[in-house]
């Protein structure tokens, strides 16, 4: 980067300055594009002196630390006024940079608001309106995308499943960390699947140890702590006692502190830009909202922001002006002088950073709420926040006077009827405006049944709800009186996450008793039921679900397993096929399709099947699988390693791709490449014993005893019910000369289960042997005699 000039907005990376579109009032819209600058065009933002911000940098390219802390309310941090919580390494950090005071995040959901975050985009623009059901356009280039265009090392470092790499999130990182242990989950909620701050941290520190390059480097570190559940640790969880959630604020401040410490003792914390932010806050209670999502007051979209510069530079200053996570982008594009080619609705914060006058400052920022229109056919809501007053389109709209009311609890909208009149149309302009530059069709995950079923026990209702996308009869309810319906529905999820089927079903009914027309409510109670193992009543509710949108995909989906489950082929075929021309593809409705001509016999059916899925597209890893898996049954094993290998590079944590190929690799005799793949395959599927027994095999023809050993006990470690594997591991301990008290004690273990046929007499006759060589010869007989007799019952 430069530093012999001062640089504005125009020369951040395109010969277009920031061009206001809508006329230039207090709502006016933003956007960062390249392009020409009519002639006559007014300057539309104060030069800033990058020069001077960066004159605490050693080099012109300062490493560059986004931190951003799940569900973190603004409130609870000294620095925003509360005494409430410790929180002194944030409150140092704001004290040594800039704190912008009125911060609004986009949208009080992790996925779409670090969308926001990654592109300068408001929701509707970029196309991820909530946690499930999106993916962000590949089109859409990420603020990692820029760093990493200009030389910098990229890494991301996230503490929760929705920010996952296949929600498009993690494009322009090098590496990105976020391979949860999603098979450990057995149904719990949210909280199995979050990374703990400590070790994302430790992710992060190993990555910048580890070098990967020299030059400059741009760190992502998402940590997830202050999410529900609220478990802090001690002593905080005793300081904060009856205040979980403040103790995990307390807790996570500690984090930062702790992070800062490794920066310094590295000699990289002062040179850095760093810049905190939330993606959103959370209810707790207020406005009847327990978490967040659901609506758009401040307690859930107020959150911090502060950028500390190298050397603290401008330290001390606060921004009361209105900003937005869509500022964050452009802001670090005209800092580090990054290619600014294509287009973001905020607008760089460097002049307010530096006291300086600024004509855009005046404008309001955006943030939405679609989730109860999407799951509900509720209105959806709209607000627009600036540094005095907050607007809330909704069929009751709401005006707030913050400075006075920061907890909106007095609509002042009767009282101030000009700004009101004056706010309303400019957020329906703003609104039509947002809505124009929306993408024609947002980018949708395939999400595949496993991932499904993982979704689920998180306590999402998996996929794209359409309850209110079409036209409305009437007038939409307004979902501040519909909120508690939400709540009933809420605390099912969560019952059913936890396992608890019947308090989630007993909520579910309770509601529905009120409002026949909740849609998320009938296709829960359906999979429920189905879960449960009762396919009959679950088509019912299923049924509940299309009759109020007949292309509903997860209660089409449904309905297409409940048939199946209850035999009915024939109408499971027809569902799994209409929900295929809803979506165009699903790798779902492709799956199960396939497994039931392969359970009929119908290879080729199923390969045509597989195939048509994976026409024109990068098809889900799961479905390239079941692809080289029908090859491998039609004989084809040259193209079935073909498809594994695809399946894997497509997904390298796809164990059982990796279980196939080392399947394949063994069969045909490369011994060595078999044992690496089933190496893979076990790391990655930590309660599958195949791979471990297989391993245990080869290990065995190589004479590798305590490989051999290790390999079974991990076989039957991950699948205490593997009889077999307990008769092969005591016999490995027998054969090698280990403990034959132990070999024997395996050995009825696996007997425990009274196994039938070859599999009971192999047991027995181990046993027998073990009795042999301990001196026990009438045992021994005994176990003989039962081996024999078993082996003959087997081969009638």
């Amino acid at each position: 980067m430069s530093t012999g000039t001062m640089r504005s907005a125009s020369a951040a990376g395109c010969s277009a300055p920031l061009r206001v579109l809508a006329p230039a009032t207090a709502l006016a819209l933003v956007l960062v594009a390249c392009g020409p600058e009519p002639e006559d065009a007014a300057p539309s933002s104060v030069r800033a002196d990058v020069e001077r911000l960066l004159a605490g940098a050693s080099t012109g390219q300062p490493p560059v630390i986004l931190i951003t802390i799940d569900t973190l309310r603004a409130d609870r941090l000294s620095s925003y006024g509360s005494d409430r919580v410790a929180t002194p390494h944030i409150d140092r950090l704001a004290a040594e940079g800039v704190r912008f005071a009125n911060a609004s995040s986009t949208v009080p959901f992790t996925l779409p608001a670090h969308s926001s975050i990654m592109t300068g985009l408001y929701p509707p623009s970029h196309g991820v309106r909530e946690n499930v059901g999106y993916v962000l356009a590949p089109e859409l280039v990420t603020i990692a995308e820029r760093f990493r265009d200009a030389s910098y090392r990229t890494g991301g470092f996230v503490s929760a499943f929705v920010l996952d790499a296949r929600w498009g999130i993690a494009r322009g990182f090098d590496t990105y960390v976020d391979d949860f242990d999603l098979d450990a989950m057995a149904g719990a909620n949210l909280g199995s699947v979050q990374r703990a701050g400590p070790e994302t941290i430790a992710h992060a520190l190993t990555w910048l140890d580890g070098g990967g390059g020299e030059g400059p480097f741009f760190m992502w570190l998402h940590l997830f702590d202050p999410h529900d559940p609220y478990e802090p640790p001690e002593p905080f969880r005793s300081e904060y006692q009856g205040r979980p959630y403040d103790g995990e604020v307390a807790y996570t401040d500690a984090l930062i502190g702790e992070f800062r410490a490794a920066l310094e003792e590295r000699g990289l914390f002062d040179d850095t830009v760093v810049v905190l932010t939330a993606d959103h806050g959370e209810g707790l209670g207020d406005h009847g909202e327990s978490y967040h999502g659901f609506f758009v007051y401040d307690s859930t979209v107020h959150v911090p922001l502060i950028v500390r510069l190298p050397g603290g530079v401008e330290s001390g200053r606060v921004v009361t002006d209105a900003v937005s996570h869509v500022d964050i982008a452009p802001t670090l594009i005209e800092l580090l002088d990054l290619d600014g080619t294509g287009a973001a609705q905020g607008r760089s914060l460097l002049p307010d950073m530096q006291g300086l006058p600024n004509p855009l400052a005046e404008r309001s920022v955006y943030a939405e709420s679609f989730y109860a229109l999407d799951h509900y056919g509720w209105a959806p809501l709209r607000s627009l926040r600036t540094a005095e007053h907050k607007y809330i389109e909704a069929p009751e709209p709401e005006l707030y006077a913050l400075l006075e009311d920061p907890g909106e609890l007095a609509n002042i909208l009767l009282e101030e009827r000009d700004l009101s009149r004056l706010l309303r149309a400019e957020a329906l302009e703003l609104a039509a405006e947002l809505d124009r530059a929306a993408p024609s069709s947002s980018a949708e995950p395939d999400l595949d049944e496993d991932t499904l079923a993982q979704l689920r026990a998180l306590g999402y209702l998996a996929g794209r709800g359409a309850a209110g996308r079409g036209d409305s009869e009437g007038p939409r309810a307004d979902p501040k009186d519909k909120a508690h319906l939400h709540r009933a529905i809420m605390r099912a999820q969560s019952a059913f996450g936890a396992g608890d089927d019947d308090a989630a079903a007993a909520e579910l009914r309770a509601a529905l008793s009120e409002d026949e027309g909740l849609l998320d409510a009938h296709q829960l109670l359906g999979t429920i039921t189905l879960l449960a193992g009762d396919p009959e009543p679950a088509i019912g509710h299923f049924r509940s679900a299309l009759a109020l949108d007949p292309e509903h995909r997860q209660s089409l989906l449904g309905l297409a397993n409940a048939y199946r489950e209850l035999g009915r082929i024939d109408e499971a075929v027809v569902g799994y096929r209409r929900l295929l021309e809803v979506a165009g593809q699903d790798a779902k409705a492709t799956m199960a399709l396939a497994r039931i001509h392969v359970d009929g016999g119908e290879l080729s059916e199923a390969e045509r099947v597989l195939t048509a899925a994976t026409e024109g597209r990068e098809p889900p890893a799961v479905v390239t699988n079941k692809l080289g898996e029908v090859m491998a049954l039609l004989g084809r094993s040259g193209d079935a390693e073909a498809k594994f290998r695809q399946a894997i590079s497509s997904n390298p944590e796809l164990g059982e791709a990796h279980f196939n190929l080392a399947v394949l690799l063994d069969e045909s005799g490369r011994m060595e490449a078999a044992i690496i793949a089933y190496r893979q395959a076990a790391e990655l599927r930590a309660r599958d014993h195949r791979p471990r027994f297989n391993l245990g095999r080869l290990y065995g023809r190589q004479g590798r005893a305590d490989l051999q050993i290790e390999a079974y006990r991990g076989a039957v470690e991950a699948a205490p019910d593997f009889t077999v594997g307990y008769f092969h591991l005591a016999k490995a301990l027998m054969d090698h000369g280990r403990d034959l008290d132990e070999a024997e004690t395996f050995a009825r273990r696996g007997l425990e289960s009274e196994p039938a046929g070859r599999d009971g007499a192999l047991g027995y006759f181990v046993l027998a042997d073990i009795l042999n060589r301990l001196g026990r010869p009438v045992e021994e007989h005994q176990a003989l005699a039962r081996g024999q007799e078993l082996l003959a019952s087997g081969e009638r």
